[in-house]
């Protein structure tokens, strides 16, 4: 289990001595209960300081852009639909992309396993290899996100994953323009690497598989069938898992349709700089996105990411 270590947790008779104003020995005075309540914000950054038992506090920090209120509970269903749906957009502009520029699908792996396969036996040990690199570099990037996820929390969106998969979208792009006719190991590593962090990102804020369209179809078929059939009860469609899915799907087929007609009205734009525009979006969601409001793991129940039947909730 990954559960931080927190001060709240020694027994009562422990003092904990700092540099912190408030006392955290013996009975807490009123300036103390004033400064529980403090606040403070700038426009990009901020700190929240709770205190729990014995007056003992537990800061935590979140930098976001200031767009994103103050939701409830009840409203982050919606939010993260919107979130699911967009991330889909751009997984169906990349998948596109990936197809014109390398011949390679960057966001799932099924298809490079498929290719590593037919490279071996027909013994084209370099394209294998190459497969081999995708792979490797998208495992990496699942890694990468779990590990930062679990050492820093509410800091891991912003100062780890924004900047990095920004960097490796607009540095691709900028290798390929750069020296077109050299290796496209580098560019397509990168690429794997970052969609590694941002297919993980997609479940563990929005709670379904924002990458995986046959899982949905699948979920809105069951959904379907249990409903129109008497042997399964005539069963009620949950509705945030039909409009979760359904959402998925045609935020891919949107941004498949918006690749096609990018490649037609700009195409050297697109083919050059497409992947570039992708990282900085993904950069300023991430920013955008605060975990904390939208009920983080380790805001709830201190348990990690477990995606439903529904594919719509995993906290």
């Amino acid at each position: 289990t990954a559960s931080a270590f927190s001060p709240a947790a020694l027994p009562r008779s422990q003092c904990i001595t700092s540099s912190h104003p408030i006392s955290h020995c013996g009975a807490v005075d009123q300036s103390s209960n004033n400064a529980k309540q403090q606040l403070v914000q700038s426009p990009f950054h901020s700190v929240n300081t709770n205190y729990g038992k014995n007056g003992i506090s537990t800061a935590s920090s979140s930098t976001s852009l200031p767009m994103m209120k103050d939701i409830t509970a009840e409203q982050r269903p919606a939010y993260k639909k919107r979130i699911a749906a967009l991330m889909a957009f751009l997984t169906g502009w990349a998948d596109c992309l990936f197809i014109k520029k390398f011949n390679f699908f960057g966001t799932m792996m099924t298809g490079n396993s498929m290719k590593v396969g037919m490279a071996l036996v027909d013994g084209r040990l370099r394209d294998a290899g190459f497969y081999v690199s995708i792979i490797a570099s998208y495992v990496f990037g699942v890694g990468f996100f779990r590990r930062t996820e679990l050492s820093h929390k509410d800091k891991a969106m912003n100062a780890f994953f924004a900047p990095i998969v920004t960097a490796c979208f607009v540095f691709s792009d900028y290798w390929t323009w750069l020296s077109p006719n050299k290796s496209r190991f580098v560019p397509a590593m990168l690429l794997s690497f970052a969609w590694g962090i941002i297919n993980s990102v997609g479940s563990e804020v929005t709670g379904t598989l924002v990458f995986v369209l046959t899982g949905g179809m699948t979920r809105m078929t069951n959904m379907v069938v249990d409903r129109i059939s008497s042997t399964a009860g005539h069963k009620t469609i949950p509705t945030d898992g039909f409009l979760m899915s359904s959402g998925v799907l045609g935020g891919f087929l949107a941004g498949a349709a918006w690749c096609t007609y990018f490649s037609k009205i700009a195409p050297q734009l697109n083919f050059k700089w497409g992947f570039g525009s992708m990282g900085v979006i993904y950069g300023l969601l991430f920013l955008w996105l605060d975990q904390e409001k939208l009920g983080a793991w380790w805001t709830d129940d201190g348990e990690l990411c477990d995606i439903d039947a529904d594919g719509v909730d995993c906290n």
